[in-house]
């Protein structure tokens, strides 16, 4: 009797480590999204970023680190990294004189709306072996655990 020789998925001493088992689905999708990402001239922050600001209105770098969770001195080169590509634009914030606020232009939504389909598209090709059912249920018990 031959043994079959698997070596192609995680080791068994890793395949029940929790902390592995999401890190390397986070790589990998992270990895097929950047990639198609880059198809439409931005980074996975990038379009996070943008995501938030198409969906809330302009908002302070301040209001963009905590409603996307990236660190200020990163917003600070993504926002130069959007506005450089026109994506986004500084204006004064109309509540606070003082400070800026981050509104996406019209070009920054025809940007996002095509890096959303690319997500969308990485994202179906990443869930393809769970069904409709088991996606449903990891993004909400991911969402769960994440607001714990």
């Amino acid at each position: 009797m031959t043994q079959v020789d698997d070596t192609s998925g995680p080791s068994a001493a890793l395949a029940e480590n929790l902390g592995f088992l999401l890190g390397q689905a986070h790589e990998q999708h992270r990895d097929l999204a950047a990639s198609r990402l880059r198809g439409v001239g931005l980074a996975p922050k990038e379009y996070g970023a943008l995501s938030v600001l198409v969906a809330e209105g302009p908002l302070t770098q301040q209001e963009l680190c905590r409603r996307t969770g990236i660190d200020r001195t990163t917003m600070v080169a993504l926002a130069d990294a959007l506005e450089e590509k026109s994506l986004v634009v500084r204006e004064r914030h109309p509540a606070d004189r003082r400070a800026y606020a981050l509104r996406v232009t019209a070009q920054g939504r025809r940007t996002r709306a095509r890096a959303g389909r690319a997500v969308q598209r990485t994202e179906a090709e990443f869930l393809a072996p769970l069904s409709e059912r088991e996606r449903i249920q990891l993004k909400k018990t991911l969402r769960r655990l994440i607001t714990a």
